[in-house]
């Protein structure tokens, strides 16, 4: 099968289009013939080896973590799928992900793809998804609570605000105040996150954007909360004045239904910014690099 495959711990020029063995499923997992992948900011981190001392990929290594396709086989003991079913998968980080022609994961991070929805679509929304309603969740919010989302008009910061609204709270996004008339669009209420707060005003905050980290916490009041998926620059928190709770994604196949199920109806909107093919996976890492506004994706 073709795969896009890092060579070695570096910038783009490591990767290369390779043939590899198509895998195959063991118990309890499924083999997916991938139509499309998204690329993440997390795959750049992994690619530079940022993150090697915690998760050592196994290089030569594949990587891509969000995939869309259909079901090829099936391996032993699993049920509820067939053949043919159009999904979407969530990969670990394993250097064994969804930038190639085929992919193999557990049958617990799969869920069907709603007609409705491309497999574009599809691969745009796992990880952004699950990680947007996973943030909203970690501070227990309820409807009517006013809650302040920074880099509110990034992937995960989008799929929070669009949840908040679902579930009947008052999002308001913290954006850089050039996109203050998208963000009020969005989310019906912005602000300008890059000026530190002159009070705080807010019990409950969702940090998506790690340079304004600092200054989000500034809006909240003492004894709230944050929900962060970027790490908390030092001091910003002095003497433990808000609740903050440090997250990363989960798999969680339930939940994934229930984000492209909001997809499939309208109520969840991520923008694909750019489509590259596989072979061009370089310049699709440039193009997250660069802060494309909205989901880059690879078609296979």
């Amino acid at each position: 099968m073709k795969a896009a495959l890092l060579k070695s711990y570096g910038d783009i020029d490591q990767f290369e289009i390779a043939d590899l063995p198509a895998p195959k499923p063991g118990p309890g997992e499924v083999l997916i013939k991938i139509e499309a992948s998204a690329v993440n900011p997390f795959d750049l981190i992994l690619r530079q080896g940022f993150m090697a001392q915690y998760i050592p990929l196994p290089l030569p290594a594949v990587l891509g973590g969000d995939a869309a396709g259909t079901l090829s086989a099936l391996g032993e003991g699993v049920t509820g799928f067939a053949v043919g079913d159009r999904v979407v998968a969530d990969f670990a980080a394993n250097g064994k992900g969804a930038h190639a022609e085929y992919g193999v994961v557990p049958a617990t991070s799969i869920a069907r793809l709603p007609a409705a929805l491309s497999f574009e679509q599809g691969a745009s929304l796992v990880k952004a998804g699950l990680t947007g309603r996973q943030t909203v969740e970690a501070l227990g919010v309820k409807a009517g609570d006013r809650v302040l989302v920074s880099g509110g008009l990034g992937t995960v910061g989008r799929s929070a605000i669009q949840y908040l609204k679902q579930i009947g709270a008052k999002p308001v996004a913290g954006v850089r105040p050039e996109r203050l008339n998208e963000g009020r669009e969005l989310a019906g209420e912005a602000l300008d996150i890059t000026v530190a707060a002159a009070s705080p005003s807010f019990d409950y905050a969702i940090s998506t954007a790690g340079p304004v980290a600092g200054n989000l916490i500034g809006h909240v009041r003492d004894g709230g909360t944050v929900a962060s998926i970027v790490p908390v620059p030092d001091g910003a928190n002095a003497g433990g004045r808000v609740i903050v709770r440090e997250l990363y994604h989960r798999t969680d196949a339930a939940m994934l239904d229930a984000v492209l199920a909001s997809a499939a109806s309208g109520d969840l909107v991520i923008p694909i910014s750019h489509t590259f093919p596989l072979e061009q996976i370089g310049l699709a890492q440039s193009a997250v690099a660069a802060g494309a506004p909205g989901k880059v994706v690879l078609k296979h």
